[in-house]
Formats: structure tokens, C-alpha cells, sequence
């Protein structure tokens, strides 16, 4: 059984500078609203900036950790069974709608 690649054009130098030219700017452009935004609400940023110095000090980062890690355990066992559960009555609605006795593959 063949596997089908889909065709996808090769880029040229050309178009991976201009992509390239393309990124460089949209960064630049993000850096000047974000230097614009500093200037205009100094205090904000700066609270922002003590916060996370705080929290980062205060708070070990391995208890940081451990606390993600826990809650996407705790979140992965019920989304898998809630994918699960989609995935089946995908298969049975479709075949329900095209009338087949015999589940075919899609």
C-alpha cells in the first residue's frame, strides 16, 4: 500500500529571505509597541516586574513544578477519556448516517 505525499512546493532562496525580512520586521515592529507601552504606563510594568521578581524569589521553582505536573496529571486522565468517548460516537453517528451494518475504517 502506497503512502501519498502531498505536493509541496519548494521554497527558493528568495522566498525564505523574504519570509525571513517579513519576521524580522513584525519583530521590530512588537519591540517598538512594547518600548511605547513601557513609556506609557511605567508603574504598571514595573508592578508587573516586582510580582514576578517576588513570586520567583519566594516560591522554590521544583514546588512550581510540581504543582503543573500534578495538575495536568490530575486533567490528563479525564480529557483522554472525554476524547475517547467523542471519537466513538463519531464512529457510530457515521455510521448510523450512511445506512452500514459493518464499521468500516475511515
Amino acid at each position: 500500500m502506497e503512502i501519498m505525499q502531498p505536493d509541496v512546493p519548494l521554497r527558493t532562496a528568495q522566498n525564505w529571505k523574504s519570509a525571513d525580512l517579513q519576521f524580522q520586521k513584525e519583530v521590530a515592529r512588537r519591540l517598538n509597541k512594547l518600548k511605547s507601552d513601557v513609556a506609557e504606563r511605567p508603574i504598571h510594568f514595573l508592578a508587573i516586574a516586582f510580582v514576578a521578581g517576588f513570586a520567583s524569589n519566594t516560591i522554590p521553582a521544583m514546588i512550581l513544578f510540581r504543582v503543573i505536573v500534578r495538575l495536568v496529571s490530575w486533567l490528563s486522565g479525564p480529557a483522554l477519556l472525554v476524547m475517547g468517548a467523542i471519537k466513538v460516537s463519531e464512529l457510530f453517528s457515521s455510521s448510523q448516517r450512511n445506512g452500514l451494518t459493518v464499521l468500516k475504517q475511515p
